[in-house]
This record gives C-alpha cells, structure tokens and sequence, in this order.
C-alpha cells in the first residue's frame, strides 16, 4: 500500500512540476510577444526623404547598423540597441533624421558627428588594453536635441569558454555560448573619453551571472 501511495505522491509531484513548468514557458513567450508588439507600436512614421536617407547612410557606413526610434530613458534606448549586429549601432531619434533629410547642413553635421564618434570608438579601442575582449558591442545615439550619447555592451567569460574562444579564433569561427554561466553590463557616457573610463571602471566582482545559453557572441577575427 505505501508502494502504491509512494507512486501516486511522485505523480502528482512530477504533474504538477510539468504545469508549473509550462506556466512559467508560457509567461515567457508572452513576455516576448508584449516587448515585439510594443518595438512595433513605436515603429516612427517617416517621410520618403527619412526613408532614402536611411538607404542611404545603411549603404554607406556597411559597419553600422541604423535604428530609428524615439526614447525618453537609458533603458528604452536600450530596447532599441540591443538587436544591433554590426561592428557599431547609430541609433536616431526620428526628427534628428528628418532634419537631415530636409536640411543639407543638418545632415552634413550630423555625418561629421558620426564619423568623429568612429573614429573616437576605434582609437579607444587601442586604448582597452586587456579589456578589449570585454567589449562585444560599441555605438553611439542622436538624442531630439541633437545631443550624443555612446554605450558599450560587456561581457565576461569564465575560463572555459575563453579556452573555447581561443580554440575557435584558430579555426576563424563563430562562438556560440553554452549553457555556462557569464556576465553582461553596459555603460554609457557622453563622450568617448568617458567611455572609456568606465569601461575600465567595471567592478565584474559586482554584477551577477546569467545563462549564457542561446546567445551568439561573434568576434573580429580579421586583426
């Protein structure tokens, strides 16, 4: 009797951890779909010109990659940034970009502020030393008032997947992490310089890890 009642407490148990597992599956997928449809209820309207210019400077600078959004706060920027898959991110406040696509000398300082940032990011990057592995992601945003902003993503690897990287930066391959734990941040600054010295400000000891599954981290492998 105590075999038969034994078996049904581990069915119920194993029943219930199967709904209580689904639940929080569903819960996720809801999550995503709430965050896509909100990416898309702030899709910007623009104007022909806004859109050929967009054609335009994606053509161009072939390691930028353009998003056009409004945001008020660090973190809605970030919703936007966190999809870029270039070398660096631009993203632009929709009005800044039909100012550049009305007006010629708007536009011409504003390609002049984005090649400066480039050129800063770069130059930067000889500057990282040992951190330069940290940095998986660079780019800069237009603020409404015409202001720039830039951001750097970071990550820190553990030991076994820096050994994996290593083995695969041979081969000239992409990394793709496993389910091993890693650290993610990212800073912002209102200039290179200060980029720069909070990236190297980074206290790892204080930030938390996370599953590092399912996350593609690609790697320059051309120097």
């Amino acid at each position: 009797m105590n075999r038969v009642n034994s078996y049904g407490a581990y069915q119920n148990s194993y029943y219930e951890g199967t709904i209580q597992n689904r639940k929080e599956q569903e819960k996720k997928v809801e999550a995503v779909k709430k965050n896509e449809e909100a990416k898309s209820s702030k899709q910007p309207v623009l104007s022909s010109r806004a859109k050929q210019l967009l054609k335009e400077l994606q053509k161009t600078y072939g390691n930028m990659e353009f998003m056009v959004g409004s945001y008020e706060t660090e973190e809605e920027a970030k919703s936007y940034l966190s999809g870029g898959t270039k070398e660096y991110s631009v993203l632009i406040d929709p009005e800044e970009l039909e100012k550049m696509a009305s007006d010629e000398s708007v536009k011409k300082k504003y390609l002049g502020m984005l090649e400066d940032a480039t050129k800063k990011l770069t130059d930067m990057k000889a500057q990282l030393g040992s951190r330069e592995d940290e940095v998986v992601h660079m780019g800069v945003s237009i603020g409404k008032d015409g202001t720039m902003s830039f951001f750097a993503d970071l990550e820190k690897l553990s030991e076994k997947q820096r050994e994996r990287i290593e083995e695969k930066r041979e081969e000239r391959r992409e990394e793709k992490a496993s389910s091993d734990k890693i650290k993610r941040t990212r800073v912002h600054a209102d200039s290179a310089d200060e980029l720069l010295k909070k990236i190297k400000q980074v206290d790892w000891s204080k930030i938390k890890e996370e599953k590092a599954s399912e996350t593609v981290r690609k790697f320059d492998f051309s120097v």
